[in-house]
C-alpha cells in the first residue's frame, strides 16, 4: 500500500486499518474509501494531518 502524503511504499500496518509511513512520518486510517491522515506528536499522540489539533 503507498502512502496517501508522499506516495512512497515504506509503509506499515500498525493497527486494525492503521498504517504508518517511514517516509514522511504520518500515520493514516483507511477505512473503505475514506482516509484519515495524522501526525505524530514528540510524546506519541496523534494530530490531524495539517493542523495543530491533537486528537
Amino acid at each position: 500500500m503507498n502512502c496517501p502524503v508522499c506516495g512512497g511504499k515504506a509503509t506499515g500496518k500498525v493497527g486494525v486499518d492503521q498504517y504508518y509511513c517511514w517516509d514522511c512520518c504520518v500515520e493514516y486510517k483507511k477505512i473503505k474509501d475514506d482516509v484519515s491522515i495524522y501526525e505524530v506528536d514528540e510524546d506519541g499522540s496523534l494530530i490531524a494531518y495539517g493542523t495543530s489539533e491533537q486528537i
